[in-house]
């Protein structure tokens, strides 16, 4: 199964995250602004959304077993 997974290295940090904004789950979670957003995996339906909304790249899709380690 392929997940989205954030690349904490190509992240912008951007105010407002775009990625955050599209995700009808609310999978991808920003607690500061000034941090980069994490995702719930638990919560992502891997919609895809969000690699789309993502200006800087950062989300990338994953197989779930690659992500993990």
């Amino acid at each position: 199964m392929l997940v989205p997974v954030l690349s904490w290295d190509e992240c912008q940090v951007c105010s407002p995250c775009q990625a955050v904004s599209v995700c009808k789950t609310r999978a991808i979670v920003q607690i500061d602004s000034d941090e980069a957003p994490y995702i719930e995996l638990s919560r992502c339906s891997a919609c895809a959304t969000c690699i789309l909304a993502c200006c800087c790249g950062a989300i990338k899709l994953k197989n779930s077993v690659d992500a993990i380690a």
